[in-house]
C-alpha cells in the first residue's frame, strides 16, 4: 500500500509571496510511518486509481533507492500524488515518503492518518530526514498557492521563485525528478472568484482555500496521465558558484516540467 502524503507539500510559512525556500517553520514530530495501518487502506485507492483511469508513463526513471526527490504539480488536490505512490509500492515496492502542508497536522484524526501514511510537515528538516534515510521524497512545491490557480487547460508551473526545493536537493545530494500528471487541473471547476484577495490572504496566513465544484465536491471522472522525466543531477559545474548553481538547476526542473505538461500523449 502507499504512503499517503506527499503531494500536498508547499512553501510553508514563507516570509514572502514566492519565499525561495519552500519551507522555513521547523517541526519536531516524531516519524509514525505504519505499512500495516496503509495495507489496512489499501481498498480506499483502488476505485480512485480505476474512476480516474489513471496510469504512469516513465517509472523507469525512477532509482530503485533514494536519495531522490521528486516534484510534481499540484492541481487543486492533488489525488495523483497519492495513486502514484501507490504505483511506487506496487510495481517497484518503494515506499516514497513526503512533507506536507502544515494545516494537516493540525487536525485531530487527519494528523494521525497522514502521518502514519509516512509524511511529516513541511520544513528543511523534515526534508533532511527523509533523504538522509536513503528515502525517495514526494514534492509539490506550487502547494496552496498552485491550488488556487490551478484550471483546465493551465499548464504554467508557477514555481518561478520557488527554490528551496532545490537547495535541499544540493544539500543531501538528491537528483531531481520531475514529473507532471497531466488531466489533475481538470478534475474540478476552479473559481476565480475574489482571487487576488484570497492570495492575499494566502502571503499573510500561508492558508487559503480553492473555491471549486466538480460533481458536487466529487471531481469529475478525468483521465490522470503521471509522466516522469529523466533525472536531473545536482552536481556542481565546474568554475559555478553555488547561487549559480541553484539557479541553473531550478531553471533546468522549470524547462524539464514545462516539456513534460505540453507534451502529446
Amino acid at each position: 500500500m502507499a504512503p499517503l502524503y506527499g503531494v500536498i507539500a508547499h512553501e510553508s510559512r514563507a516570509k514572502t509571496r514566492f519565499a525561495p525556500t519552500i519551507m522555513s517553520q521547523k517541526f519536531t514530530p516524531i516519524d509514525q510511518f505504519d505499512p500495516v495501518f496503509l495495507e489496512k487502506l489499501r481498498p480506499i485507492f483502488w476505485p480512485l486509481e480505476k474512476y480516474f483511469r489513471y496510469e504512469v508513463r516513465g517509472l523507469k526513471n525512477l532509482p530503485k533507492k533514494g536519495p531522490a526527490m521528486v516534484v510534481m504539480n499540484h492541481g487543486i488536490i492533488p489525488y495523483h500524488g497519492f495513486l502514484f505512490a501507490k504505483k511506487l509500492v506496487d510495481e517497484l515496492k518503494l515506499y516514497p515518503r513526503g512533507l506536507g502542508a502544515d494545516f494537516l497536522f493540525d487536525i485531530p484524526y487527519i494528523r494521525e492518518f497522514f502521518l502514519k501514511g509516512g509524511a511529516l510537515p513541511a520544513s528543511p528538516e523534515n526534508g533532511e530526514y527523509f533523504l538522509k534515510r536513503k528515502n525517495i521524497l514526494l514534492l509539490s512545491p506550487g502547494g496552496i498557492y498552485e491550488a488556487l490557480v490551478a484550471k483546465t487547460g493551465l499548464r504554467r508551473i508557477p514555481w518561478e521563485r520557488r527554490k528551496g526545493f532545490v537547495e535541499l536537493a544540493v544539500k543531501m545530494k538528491a537528483p531531481i525528478i520531475p514529473s507532471y500528471c497531466q488531466g489533475i487541473n481538470s478534475v474540478y471547476y476552479n473559481s476565480y472568484f475574489l482571487l487576488k484577495w484570497r492570495i492575499k490572504i494566502f502571503e499573510q496566513t500561508r492558508f487559503s482555500l480553492p473555491l471549486f465544484l466538480g460533481l458536487g465536491l466529487l471531481p469529475f471522472p478525468r483521465k490522470l496521465i503521471q509522466l516522469v522525466g529523466q533525472p536531473i543531477s545536482v552536481v556542481r559545474k565546474k568554475g559555478e558558484n553555488p547561487k549559480k548553481q541553484i539557479e541553473r538547476i531550478h531553471r533546468d526542473v522549470m524547462t524539464a516540467m514545462a516539456e513534460l505538461a505540453k507534451k502529446k500523449i
